[in-house]
C-alpha cells in the first residue's frame, strides 16, 4: 500500500523530501475533489495524506465517504486536531497492533 499525499507544492515537498512517493498537484477543491474521489477507488492508495484546511471546502458527500471507508485512510494534517491516529491504524489493518 502507498503513502500519497495530496495538495500544493509547499504542502507536498516535505513529505516527497521525507521519502513519501506519490504525490498528487491540487490547488483548489475541484482538484482536490478529483484527486481524492480516484484515491478513494485506488486500490494501491494506504494512507492519503491533506491539508486540513481543504476539509471544509470537500463536498459533504466526499466529507462522509472519507470518514466511513477504511481504505485508504485519510489524514488531514496541519492543524492540532484531536486525532486518535492508534483508532485509525487500527481499523485499516484490523488489529491492535500496540497490545
Amino acid at each position: 500500500m502507498d503513502i500519497v499525499v495530496v495538495g500544493e507544492e509547499n504542502f507536498t515537498i516535505g513529505f516527497r523530501l521525507a521519502g513519501v512517493k506519490r504525490s498528487i498537484y491540487a490547488q483548489y477543491p475541484e482538484e482536490y475533489e478529483r484527486a481524492l474521489d480516484g484515491l478513494l477507488t485506488d486500490a494501491t492508495a494506504g494512507i492519503v495524506i491533506i491539508p486540513h484546511h481543504i476539509l471544509h471546502e470537500l463536498s459533504s458527500s466526499l466529507r462522509r465517504r472519507i470518514e466511513e471507508t477504511t481504505q485508504p485512510v485519510v489524514f488531514p494534517v496541519g492543524e492540532k486536531r484531536n486525532i486518535d491516529i492508534k483508532n485509525q491504524i487500527i481499523k485499516v489493518v484490523g488489529v491492535d497492533l500496540w497490545k
